[in-house]
C-alpha cells in the first residue's frame, strides 16, 4: 500500500508539472535605449522648435529632445503569430485623457527588433496616426511645468496578416484587432520638459 501511495505521489507530481515544463515562455520586451521605470533619455523626447508650453499656454516652449525612436527588440512570440504591433502612449497627457505618440502595425511576423531610429525614419511597419496625425515615432514633450508623464510602449503580437491600412488611429487599430490579440509586453519610462 505504502509503495502504491508512493507511485500515486509521483504521477501526479509528473502530472502537475508537465504542464509547466512544456509551457512557451511568455512574450519579453527589452530596448538597449530606455530602461523600464526610468526617466526617457532627452535623445528619445520630442524635438518640435515651435511647440505650446501648454495647451493652456500658447507662448513657445521648444521640446528639448531628438525626436529618435528607441532600439526594441522582443522574444517569444505565440508560434501563431502573423503581425506585430507598437503603440506608444502618455497615460498622463490631456490632463489625464492620455496623448498617443505613435501607432505601427503591420510588422512582420519573422521581425524581432527595430533599431534606434526606426521609428522615427518609418521603416519596418505601416505607420497609423497619432494624437498630432503622425505616421511615425514622435517622442515625449509634456506641457512644460509638468511633472514627468508615464510612457508605456506596447509590442502586441496579432493572429492578422499584415494587411491593415495606413493612418489608423490607435482607436481605430484597437477596434480592427479585437479579438486577434495574442498577446503583449511593455515597458515604460517617464519624461518631463525639465526636471527640479
Amino acid at each position: 500500500m505504502k509503495a502504491f501511495r508512493i507511485v500515486l505521489l509521483g504521477l501526479a507530481a509528473t502530472l502537475w508539472t508537465a504542464p509547466l515544463a512544456s509551457a512557451a515562455p511568455w512574450m519579453t520586451l527589452t530596448s538597449t535605449s530606455i530602461r523600464d521605470g526610468q526617466i526617457i533619455p532627452a535623445r528619445y523626447g520630442a524635438d518640435d522648435p515651435k511647440r505650446a508650453c501648454s495647451p493652456r499656454n500658447p507662448a513657445i516652449c521648444p521640446c528639448p529632445g531628438q525626436n529618435v525612436s528607441p532600439q526594441l527588440a522582443w522574444h517569444d512570440a505565440p508560434a501563431n503569430t502573423k503581425s506585430f504591433a507598437i503603440l506608444m502612449y502618455d497615460i498622463d497627457g490631456q490632463y489625464g485623457a492620455g496623448v498617443s505618440h505613435w501607432v505601427a502595425y503591420n510588422i512582420l511576423p519573422a521581425t524581432t527588433e527595430l533599431k534606434e531610429g526606426d521609428g522615427t525614419a518609418g521603416k519596418g511597419f505601416t505607420g497609423g496616426a497619432g494624437t498630432r496625425g503622425n505616421a511615425n515615432y514622435t517622442g515625449p514633450c509634456p506641457p512644460q511645468g509638468d511633472g514627468p508623464h508615464h510612457y508605456l510602449i506596447t509590442v502586441m503580437a496579432l493572429d492578422l496578416d499584415p494587411i491593415l491600412a495606413a493612418g489608423l488611429t490607435r482607436d481605430q487599430f484597437l477596434s480592427q484587432t479585437k479579438g486577434h490579440l495574442l498577446t503583449s509586453a511593455t515597458i515604460g519610462g517617464l519624461f518631463a520638459r525639465q526636471y527640479n
